[in-house]
């Protein structure tokens, strides 16, 4: 199997999480997601990349993409405003920009993933964030060498303490092996001490892929 090129290095990274009308209109919000980066965004100075997903419980699309620094998205964003000033209409749509940190790489690196989480933390105060990194940092050890764990990725939100952590699995059985791991919910309770209010975590399929042109 030919394994994708490695991922290219981000000055930000952002995530949008759209809620749907419906699970019926979810396949139509990815195609028009998927088309406009296709057609506009991908070729705006400083894109890298972006992902489409589709939530477990089929109501929500995700989207992560890669930019090469926050002006460049500052700017994609100001031209992409309609000449009449008028948006159209959208979901519900929460946000997230921030810089990625170091990733943990497992066996699996660069494989597709089938199974993919955005677990969204909101830290007491930027001073947690380090303490997180050196919490994550200890469990890497076993992490690299699980089966089918491809890497995970954690973002600093621009805010200084919203956290996005990106895992991502080769297959659903890697996925649920890891979730029973008595490890897991130890490093859990751990970082909960650090939280303001309680964790947000959405499992995904990934629907589509883009590379700037």
């Amino acid at each position: 199997m030919t394994r994708p090129a490695p991922e290219p290095e981000a000055g930000l990274v952002t995530f949008d999480v759209l809620v749907a009308d419906g699970a019926e209109t979810v396949p139509a919000l990815v195609a028009r997601i998927t088309d406009d980066t296709t057609l506009r965004l991908r070729h705006s100075p400083g894109f890298l990349s972006s992902r489409v997903h589709v939530s477990a419980d089929g109501r929500s699309v995700i989207t992560r993409s890669l930019w090469r620094s926050e002006q460049d998205h500052r700017e994609a964003l100001r031209t992409a405003e309609p000449a009449d000033g008028r948006r159209s209409r959208t979901p519900t749509t929460t946000a997230f920009r921030g810089r990625p940190a170091p990733a943990i790489s497992g066996p699996a690196l660069g494989l597709p993933p089938e199974v993919v989480a955005v677990a969204t933390r909101h830290l007491r105060h930027p001073d947690c964030f380090p303490l997180l990194m050196d919490l994550l940092e200890d469990s890497a050890e076993w992490k690299r060498h699980h089966r089918g764990f491809i890497s995970a990725t954690p973002h600093l939100g621009l805010d200084g303490t919203t956290f996005v952590n990106y895992p991502m699995w080769a297959d659903e059985d890697s996925y649920r092996a890891w979730m029973a791991d008595p490890r897991i919910s130890q490093g859990q309770e751990e970082i909960a001490r650090l939280e303001a209010a309680e964790p947000e975590y959405l499992l995904c399929t990934v629907a589509a892929h883009i590379d700037a042109a």
